[in-house]
């Protein structure tokens, strides 16, 4: 019998992430897209992220398990393993095929600075389904170190021994515009998916763009739809650059949540504190609620997986009570926040 090749996984992972996705169009109670903080570290300071520190140990990975059971519970299509930098905790390997075990679809978020051929066979073995590395600027900044020049032998031992998807994530705004051009054109001819987001204020709301940022994104938007699965794209982007706010149904607390180090439930990483529900306790009618409430925020917003986990409903309303932008925005409890 002939084993399997990565194309060939890759395919059977896409088909059943699709059979996912369109088991959860007919359930309006499951979770799509689910974050889960695995460590608040990070080994960068990144001049416009405010969701790291430098001093928290990894997060136990007993506790991890059990918050993984409950997003298996409620029965969330992919999990996101997040930070700070996830490669920080020991076990992240683990983490992700614990994920997988579960029945549900692994995501790594990193940096990419820690990668090296045995952690990228590592998650490999484990059944990772896609990485995300951010990739802001062509060389170094003040802004972010995050830059294409150091991360390009990452990039060829991706190339070379990855069996994930790999998805290459810029923060446009953040550093010369023209850079993030440059990124673009680099790692789709590489083979990679080239994602585009906005820098956002720490409310969360859209940063205000430079006519340099939106004549950018004109030309990666030209580079084709080849940049993402259809799925994930980021027309949302267009939208905000073109006019400011759009809109739109946001089901952040629903679709999409974030569970931070203290295993607390919010709609999203600027939302923090909101509804900060331990995750343990947090159920489908948590679930309903979050599903219906109109949230405040949402004309501003430029967070990618709230758009991407929000598309599926567009079509069915929201009736409930609005989160107010006074009751979001509060930082989980022993947060150190660098700015």
């Amino acid at each position: 019998m002939a084993l399997a090749t990565s194309g060939d996984m890759r395919l059977f992972d896409s088909a059943r992430a699709a059979a996912g996705i369109a088991a959860a169009a007919l359930d309006r109670d499951r979770p799509l897209i689910t974050h889960l903080v695995i460590t608040r570290r990070c080994n960068l300071s990144c001049g416009y992220c405010f969701e790291y520190d430098k001093v928290s140990e990894p997060v136990a990975i007993a506790d991890l398990k059990a918050r993984i059971d409950h997003l298996a519970a409620l029965k969330s299509v992919f999990v996101t393993l997040t930070g700070g930098e996830s490669l920080l905790h020991p076990h992240a390997a683990e983490l992700v095929a614990y994920v997988r075990a579960k029945g549900m679809t692994p995501f790594l978020n990193t940096n990419g600075y820690l990668l090296t051929k045995k952690v990228i066979e590592d998650l490999n073995a484990a059944g990772l389904y896609g990485l995300q590395l951010s990739i802001d600027n062509a060389r170094p900044n003040a802004v972010s170190k995050k830059s294409l020049k150091p991360l390009m032998p990452k990039l060829r031992l991706l190339q070379a021994h990855a069996k994930f998807h790999v998805r290459i994530n810029t923060v446009i705004g953040s550093s010369p515009p023209a850079e993030a051009l440059e990124v673009a054109r680099t790692v789709t001819a590489m083979g990679f998916h080239s994602n585009i987001s906005l820098v956002r204020e720490q409310s969360g709301a859209l940063a205000p763009p430079s006519d340099e940022t939106r004549a950018a994104y004109a030309e990666i938007r030209a580079l084709g739809k080849h940049r993402l699965p259809s799925f994930m794209d980021d027309d949302y982007t267009e939208k905000l650059l073109a006019h400011g706010t759009m809109d739109w149904k946001c089901r952040a607390g629903a679709r999409t949540f974030l569970v931070d180090e203290h295993g607390l439930t919010h709609l999203c990483q600027p939302r923090a504190g909101n509804p900060g529900k331990p995750l343990l306790a947090y159920t489908v009618d948590d679930i309903r609620a979050a599903f219906d409430a109109p949230k405040a925020c949402a004309s501003t917003c430029p967070i990618s997986y709230a758009h991407h986990a929000s598309k599926l409903d567009g079509w069915r309303s929201q009736r409930g009570p609005e989160f107010l932008p006074e009751r979001a925005g509060r930082r989980s409890p022993a947060l150190v926040v660098v700015g």
